[in-house]
């Protein structure tokens, strides 16, 4: 028998929207079709801050915790009563929502993870949003990623996944999609029909496409599956997203290059743009095929290490360095973080140009979140006066500490893997404590697209640090 069906779900209370209520009738059917336990799986978040709070709250802490794990338990056992015509279990865990969901997917060994997008539906997506794009660049498992709506389909509102839509570029890394999608589906009580499809670019032959996307739907044919196939043109993800619609399709089904180490750092950028583009649910799968020439590509060459790709001497500031400098200095030289370090160079922490922008933070012991800038709790009318003020703050009282440090030695796999874990941006590369480089997503994604060479030649930025103010 396959694996459980998991969807990760916040009850109304956290998700008032029902953003992640979304994803159950397609758990429920995929369930279904499979054979498959359902499972609920709510994860009770402690955030850094709130953490903070509660080790200082001493012994009260395991009771508190204990409190709010029976209470969420609760509320998705309600959830799971109204579910029916399959095994439904409910499971609640503490700790950080993508990194509980990976873990509980592979321990089970989950056929699938079904999950929620936020769309645009208020504040739910500053919830959901973000853990369901976590979830899809580290999970192994194939990931169903559907788009919330308004009204929220009823938890045993029946889905058709027919016909499957499978973008193939001529790849056997797309190809994989069709053997995920007809895995992950089943045989079930309805039929399941495929229909490939494949954009054309300005220099490609039609005919040639047309024999291919033949030849594959003769294979599916042959197994005993409905497939059809046709060809398109224009922007790729809009084009699959248009056909989708026009095919009315219930599935799109398509790999992605996010699968492990270095690759995971950045989903595929196709299957990317279409899940923006597209109302229809997305099945993301991750090829095999990938990881077999990542493996041979290390055994080859062995692994490029954090030297081989990081800024070296980057731009940082001291610590009394204001925050107009370090705005400054992040527009004139492009860049999107500035180090403060100490006058002998050690990191003291990063100052990050999301940190410019109020972001939306738990209030302790509340389902509520509200706005923070630079460390501060602020109302929306105040925001233009704490900008005015904020310019001159020192750069030492708004840094944070970075969630991920490495050392010059640390292999490019690992980075990626903590970039992902921590979903962080900027990896500040130590020395004995001193800063020495800096590597970004955009330095691991060229790493991948055109290999690697040391960056401190012709060219490399020298070590520029903003002096301490007077």
């Amino acid at each position: 028998m396959a694996g459980p069906v998991v969807v990760p779900v916040l009850p109304t209370y956290l998700d008032p929207e029902r953003v992640t209520h979304c994803a159950i009738p397609y758990g429920r059917a995929i369930a279904q079709r499979l054979g498959s336990e359902l499972v609920l799986l709510s994860v009770v978040e402690i955030t850094e801050s709130l953490r903070s709070y509660l080790e200082a709250e001493g012994e009260q802490v395991e009771r508190l915790i204990r409190r709010w794990l029976e209470q969420r338990r609760e509320a998705i056992d309600r959830l799971a009563a109204v579910v029916d015509g399959v095994r439904t279990r409910v499971e609640v865990v503490l700790g950080e929502p993508a990194q509980e969901i990976v873990a509980f997917a592979n321990q089970h060994q989950a056929a699938v993870i079904v999950m929620s997008s936020h769309g645009r539906l208020g504040v739910a997506r500053l919830l959901v949003g973000s853990v369901t794009f976590s979830v899809m660049q580290r999970a192994q498992q194939p990931a169903l990623v559907v788009r919330a709506r308004v009204p929220v389909p009823a938890p045993n509102a029946p889905v058709s996944f027919s016909p499957v839509l499978v973008p193939l570029d001529g790849s056997s890394l797309a190809e994989e999609a069709i053997d995920t999608a007809l895995a992950v589906l089943g045989q079930g009580h309805e039929p399941l029909e495929l229909h490939l499809f494949h954009v054309l670019t300005n220099d490609e032959e039609p005919v040639r496409w047309e024999d291919y996307l033949q030849s594959i739907a003769q294979r599916l044919q042959d197994r005993g599956y409905s497939a059809t196939w046709s060809l398109g043109h224009g922007p790729v993800a809009e084009t699959i997203a248009q056909e989708a619609v026009e095919r009315r399709a219930g599935l799109i089904a398509m790999g992605t290059h996010g699968l492990s180490g270095v690759r995971r750092v950045l989903l595929g950028s196709t299957a990317e743009h279409v899940l923006h583009a597209t109302t229809v649910p997305l099945l993301l799968h991750r090829p095999r095929a990938v990881r077999r020439a990542l493996e041979e590509q290390h055994a080859a060459a062995g692994p490029l290490r954090a030297r081989d790709i990081m800024t070296p001497n980057p731009i940082t500031v001291g610590a009394d360095a204001t925050l107009e400098q370090v705005a400054k200095l992040m527009l004139d030289h492009q860049i999107g973080a500035v180090p403060v370090v100490d006058s002998e160079g050690r990191l003291l922490g990063l100052i990050r140009e999301e940190d410019f922008l109020a972001r939306e933070r738990p209030i302790p012991f509340s389902a509520f979140r509200a706005p923070q800038l630079f460390g501060r709790w602020v109302t929306p009318e105040r925001l233009e006066e704490i900008y005015a003020e904020a310019r001159s703050l020192q750069a030492g009282e708004v840094a944070h500490p970075p969630e991920v440090t490495v050392t010059e030695e640390t292999p490019l796999s690992e980075l990626a893997e903590h970039m992902v874990a921590a979903n962080v941006r900027h990896v500040p590369v130590l020395r004995d404590g001193k800063l020495v480089g800096i590597v970004t997503r955009h330095d691991v994604l060229k790493a991948v697209a055109h290999g690697s060479t040391p960056r401190g030649g012709a060219g490399a930025p020298s070590d520029q640090h903003l002096p301490a103010t007077d």
